[in-house]
């Protein structure tokens, strides 16, 4: 975020608590407590007006402590729930509040793309500090008492009260025993932001409305447009924060383009197709992208045991497509997708479809046949296999697999349990059949590099450990997929049972 910044990994307890009630005696739970000096603080927040940070749990804000000039701005990343406890990575730095840190701009970038991050509300905290020390007096945790007096927003003028058990690193059961005590004592668990209690925001995870089988069909287009942008957009962030690691990041981004890309055609029979052709176009643009660093990771898990020559030709190729995907990140072509799809969970860009399927549809009613379209391809790739088909059949198949298990997972809400047996059955060829094609694509690389390495009159750059070992990796990679060949027609066959397939059109 700027030269002074700071990493860390906050664990937290926060309780709504009413004010003016006493707080317990906690001295017996640990082996001392120590009254720590009292601190006011004086705290901005800062969002989109549409609090597009908020909506992935994101929170920035400025705080200026004991009046001292200056100040310190953190954002603060959502990062697990255990038991009890918040955690989230704070990114802080020090600065003024008029200038937001550049590095704040390049990790919410893809979130905000056009929109002006500007002040929300601001909060005067009065804050009482007690230290809890364990039998060894390390300090295992801080209990802050904090009053709050809220100033501008919805809410200007509200007082109120949070506590916050702030855990250490060291810390072990602590926790629990404290947080019981304080529920005792009339406290409530509630592991919301101050920002959240001073705006009167909804939870950031809030959930769209309920599908079922009467919702319209309209409803179901807008809801998965929003799904899947908030999905690719909870990995937006993480890569521009890890790049050029976040492997599992890459993974999950990919996923929600294919998840994407897959519904809008399944559900393009009521959108504009020229919208549907665009953003499909731009969605595989940056899974393209997304799959090459994929297929690096990928590779890397089948050839760990590979030479130090082929694995240093893989990080070479790693770290171009790292690249390569930060590059895009950054593109002006890859935010006007983001606020193309922003603006859909809008305002739709809905047509009224075709005498068999329209907006108006009970959801249903009309969702087996779009999900039924889909069975269809996918028998028809089968039947074109035959008894022995070929690896790229088999690639197809796979491809027509995904398709139904997505469509399948967007019926799911309104169609219910037939749709999730459905999109299971279909997950489970997928998987088979995706761990088939890693294992081509393997043995097709360790060919690239011995035959580049040919034709180029450099054999002597492959040692003949390598070429040796490139060999034997080869082989072992064929007899797993040979496994998975046999697998995959297992799979099929329980897909094609008639109570995974009989609600389709």
């Amino acid at each position: 975020m700027g030269r002074s910044q700071t990493q860390a990994l906050e664990r937290e307890v926060k309780f709504d608590a009413p004010v003016g009630l006493a707080l317990p005696d906690l001295r017996e739970l640990v082996g001392r407590t120590e009254r720590i000096p009292q601190q006011q603080l004086r705290t901005a927040y800062f969002d989109t007006v549409d609090g597009r940070l908020w909506h992935q749990a994101i929170t920035l804000r400025h705080r200026i402590t004991d009046g001292v000039d200056g100040g310190t701005w953190t954002l603060k990343l959502p990062h697990a729930a255990n038991g009890f406890s918040l955690e989230r990575t704070e990114l802080s730095s020090s600065g003024e509040r008029a200038e937001i840190p550049p590095g704040v701009h390049d990790i919410v970038r893809g979130l905000v793309r056009r929109e002006p991050l500007q002040k929300l509300v601001e909060l005067d905290t009065t804050r009482l500090r007690l230290a809890l020390h364990d039998r060894d007096d390390r300090v295992v945790a801080e209990l802050d008492d904090d009053v709050v007096v809220v100033t501008g927003g919805p809410r200007d003028g509200l007082r109120f009260r949070q506590v916050e058990l702030e855990l250490s690193a060291t810390e072990s059961s602590v926790s629990k025993e404290v947080t019981a005590r304080l529920e005792e004592a009339g406290l409530a668990v509630e592991n919301s932001p101050k920002l959240a209690k001073a705006m009167g925001l909804p939870p950031s995870d809030s959930t769209r409305p309920r599908m079922d089988p009467r919702s319209l069909l309209a409803d179901v287009v807008r809801t998965a447009i929003a799904d899947g942008l908030d999905r690719l957009l909870e990995h937006d962030w993480r890569l521009r924060v890890a790049l050029p690691e976040a492997a599992h990041d890459v993974h999950q981004a990919r996923v929600a383009i294919r998840r994407l890309r897959s519904q809008l055609k399944t559900l393009g029979v009521v959108l504009d197709p020229i919208w549907v052709r665009h953003v499909r176009s731009d969605l595989e643009w940056v899974g393209s992208a997304l799959g090459e660093l994929r297929d690096t990771d990928v590779l890397a898990v089948h050839l760990e045991d590979a030479p130090a020559q082929l694995g240093n030709e893989l990080t070479r190729q790693r770290g171009v497509a790292a690249r390569e995907v930060t590059t895009i990140l950054a593109s002006d072509r890859y935010l006007d997708l983001l606020d193309r799809l922003h603006a859909a969970t809008r305002t739709p860009p809905l047509l009224n479809g075709d005498e068999n399927v329209r907006l108006e549809d009970a959801a249903g009613e009309a969702l087996p046949d779009l999900v039924g379209t889909r069975w269809r391809a996918l028998r028809r790739q089968v039947r074109k296999g035959g008894a022995d088909p070929s690896d790229q059949q088999l690639h197809r198949i796979r491809i027509e697999a995904r398709h139904l298990r997505f469509a399948a997972e967007v019926a799911e809400p309104a169609v219910g349990q037939r749709a999730r047996r459905t999109a299971s059955a279909a997950e489970k060829i997928q998987a088979i059949l995706g761990e088939h094609h890693d294992a081509v694509a393997a043995q097709a690389w360790l060919r690239e590099q011995v035959g580049r390495a040919a034709t180029s009159m450099q054999v002597h750059a492959l040692s003949p450990e390598t070429l040796f070992e490139a060999g034997r990796l080869s082989a072992e990679l064929r007899q797993g997929q040979h496994d998975l060949e046999r697998r995959w027609l297992r799979a099929w066959k329980a897909l094609a049972k008639p109570k995974n397939r009989r609600w389709l059109g």
